[in-house]
């Protein structure tokens, strides 16, 4: 799940509860070996658990709305240094579709929290800022 997506030190703030429907199994219907669980961490956060064949990695993650658009933060960590990485997405009955922000259209480093929420606030609704969906369905 995790590629070339938009990402920074700084993550959205986390100001909202979590997202139940968000909850459970999801799989890619040519690809029933990888698995994507979610599960409640807190009510704010996410636990995320990527299973793929022997191998599994979990992060922590949170939604936030930003102009009628669902985004999914996620806390990585590699080598001791904090990245979020920020993904949209739609749910429609028993069907997720998650998009990788596009880092392309921002020109600089973010500086602060704020300053990252204010590009989602500009860009969101922009043609082109949510790129490669993926389609998983609920097992």
């Amino acid at each position: 799940m995790i590629s070339c997506a938009l990402e920074s030190k700084f993550s959205l703030p986390n100001d909202e509860k979590i997202k139940t429907e968000l909850i459970g199994e999801w799989s890619t219907e040519k690809n029933t070996n990888e698995i994507l669980r979610i599960e409640k961490n807190d009510d704010k956060t996410y636990k995320l658990i990527f299973v793929e064949k022997e191998k599994t990695e979990e992060l922590i993650a949170f939604s936030k709305t930003i102009n009628g658009f669902n985004i999914m933060n996620l806390i990585t960590e590699y080598e001791g240094k904090v990245t979020n990485v920020f993904y949209g997405f739609n749910i429609n009955g028993n069907a997720l579709t998650y998009s990788e922000g596009n880092d392309k259209l921002r020109e600089n480093n973010f500086d602060s929290e704020t300053e990252l929420l204010n590009f989602f606030k500009e860009n969101v609704s922009k043609k082109g800022f949510f790129t490669n969906p993926v389609e998983l369905r609920r097992k």
